[in-house]
């Protein structure tokens, strides 16, 4: 499952969960403000920007626009092998 953190009116935050809503992939959105237990364990990984990004096999924070397209090429792939 992909799992998006996020602060409220950010608008990096906004434009990526966007981008799986209007391409239909499923993720779980966790806003940073009300979750601190994992704002400090994301920022002891050495996350500073948000939002951040947890999927299956690879993670990165702020707006990537490169890694949402891959992200969307393999879950395209995986919906026709099915």
């Amino acid at each position: 499952m992909i799992r998006v953190f996020y602060k409220p009116n950010c608008k990096a935050c906004l434009m990526t969960t966007h981008f799986f809503i209007v391409h239909h992939i499923k993720f779980i959105d966790i806003d940073l403000s009300q979750s601190p237990q994992y704002a400090k364990s994301l920022h002891d990984k050495g996350y500073l920007k948000v939002p951040i990004v947890i999927t299956d096999t690879e993670e990165w924070s702020g707006f990537r626009p490169d890694k949402l397209n891959q992200l969307l090429q393999k879950q395209r792939l995986m919906r026709m092998e099915r």
